[in-house]
């Protein structure tokens, strides 16, 4: 396959909103957010050369125009922050909705058989309410905490294919998430230790058809525990901490409507998925400008990117997600923040490591190898104002979930900035990728196919930037959100 892709898109953002104090001790605050996009056009150029039993069997030239109409964006927040005798009460109240539908023509070329013509309307419609709530109050010498949060949402993913070489759905989602938690922290001689457990509750319903699916549908109850201590051993800090939390699936991932590539090619979601839950414990030490952290997690029902044959055509991949039963992996990073004169430094080390293997493509392969990530910025502090930065990253080859990264990626980006009027004014140069080195290569082997892939986007870029601040101030909003994590799956 060899695919080239362009995207032209603009949108607008405004935000409106207001806090008041009715005096130091209670504030109230309403905030409005709205955005739309104005125009999104996509342009694919997608062209496979196809062989059968080793020998040639077809060219296939498609060019896929999509074009996406949005209706605007709204997200509505409202909070109250107070203090009720020695202890403060915080609250928070969201509405999020959105609607988008994506036009798309595939004009799929053959050179031996027929030619195609596949055209599909994709209309998703997303809506939100969440409320949350805490409640902090001193308790032996420390601070307990005790709050609780409600998510709903209800998503609606149409997907329409009038050629029928894809199936028609009618998908929707519909969830409610019920959580709490009770958080306790004190301090101590040497530092502060800190313990707690959320629980959730989340019911899951899907419908197909205006039908509701059991099959489809989940009920989940979990308690995710965490604790941490923090500790001052002279001029050394040190914490470790252990946490259990889990990833829902986003709602891509989820669905049931299959996109098409070319015939030989598609992509779904996987309504089945299930939550992955992390179990992470990590240690870090702090010395002057030097940090160490350490890092062990261990996901259980890990989502995993996966390819299968479509039943009754196996020359067709269906590209979906799966769930794997376990994923241990080990972080390891060493930093350095120095400054020297005018020069400010900072460089890092991490090396990544994960235990895992899978039956793909016939046979048991080990993902192994570990990953090497380097980052080495560089900020000089000049004369008359101006600020210059080099910063270089690198990743080497390596294993990462069920993917060989073949190929290693490496950036330079150089900044030059001059600021005017006590920082009011600053005027900043930027050359980003220089050296262009992001380009991937990774191999994947699937059930029983295997993917190489080799790609790069526009990241050699050029700007300038001018900016002007007038009357700066930092907002007093004290909102912090609720069901954040649920608009981010959508």
């Amino acid at each position: 396959n060899y695919q080239h892709s362009n995207t032209d898109s603009r949108s607008i953002d405004g935000r409106i909103g207001f806090n008041y104090d009715f005096n130091e001790y209670h504030s109230i605050g309403v905030r409005y957010d709205l955005s739309n996009a104005l125009h999104t056009d996509m342009f694919t150029a997608f062209d496979s050369e196809i062989q059968a039993d080793g020998l040639p069997y077809d060219i296939l030239y498609s060019t896929i125009a999509a074009d996406a109409k949005s209706q605007p964006e709204h997200q509505l927040n409202i909070y109250y922050a107070g203090q009720i005798g020695k202890g403060e009460l915080t609250w928070d109240a969201d509405y999020y909705s959105n609607t988008y539908t994506q036009y798309t023509i595939n004009m799929e070329n053959s050179q031996d058989h027929e030619d195609r013509t596949v055209t599909s309307d994709n209309r998703v419609e997303n809506q939100l309410t969440a409320t949350k709530a805490s409640y902090t109050h001193p308790l032996w010498g420390g601070s307990f905490s005790v709050g609780g949060e409600y998510t709903y949402t209800n998503r609606h993913d149409d997907y329409v294919n009038q050629e029928g070489y894809v199936p028609t759905t009618y998908t929707r989602i519909r969830e409610q998430n019920l959580a709490g938690y009770v958080q306790y922290s004190r301090p101590l001689p040497f530092g502060q230790a800190n313990i707690g457990v959320r629980y959730e509750h989340v019911d899951f319903d899907y419908f197909e058809d205006g039908r509701f699916i059991p099959e489809q549908s989940r009920v989940y109850d979990n308690f995710f525990p965490n604790a941490s201590l923090n500790a001052q051993l002279g001029k050394v800090q040190l914490q470790v901490s252990y946490a259990a939390k889990t990833q829902r699936p986003n709602y891509s991932q989820l669905r049931n409507n299959i996109t098409y590539a070319n015939r030989f090619t598609w992509q779904t979601g996987n309504p089945l998925l299930k939550p992955s839950i992390t179990h992470d414990v990590t240690a870090v030490g702090v010395w002057r400008f030097l940090q160490a952290m350490v890092s062990y997690k261990m996901v259980q029902d890990y989502i995993l990117y996966w390819g299968t044959q479509v039943e009754n055509q196996s020359a067709t991949t269906l590209i979906n997600y799966v769930n794997h039963d376990r994923l241990p992996s080990l972080t390891v990073m060493l930093a350095a923040s120095p400054t020297i004169g005018i020069w400010n430094l900072n460089v890092s080390a991490i090396m990544m490591k994960q235990w895992f293997s899978l039956d793909a493509a016939g046979q048991k392969r080990t993902y192994n190898n570990p990953l090497f990530i380097g980052s080495l910025n560089n900020t000089f502090t000049l004369p008359a104002g101006f600020l210059l930065t080099a910063d270089f990253s690198y990743q080497s080859c390596g294993q990462v979930q069920n993917i060989t990264l073949k190929r290693p990626q490496y950036t330079l980006n150089i900044g030059l900035r001059k600021s005017f009027l006590n920082d009011a004014l600053s005027i900043e140069a930027r050359a980003n990728d220089l050296l262009l080195g992001c380009k991937q290569e990774a191999l994947l082997y699937m059930e029983s196919s295997q993917m190489k892939d080799l790609s790069w986007s526009d990241t050699r870029s050029f700007s300038l930037t001018v900016r002007y601040k007038f009357n700066a101030a930092k907002s007093k909003y004290k909102g912090t959100g609720a069901g954040q994590d649920a608009i981010n799956r959508m």
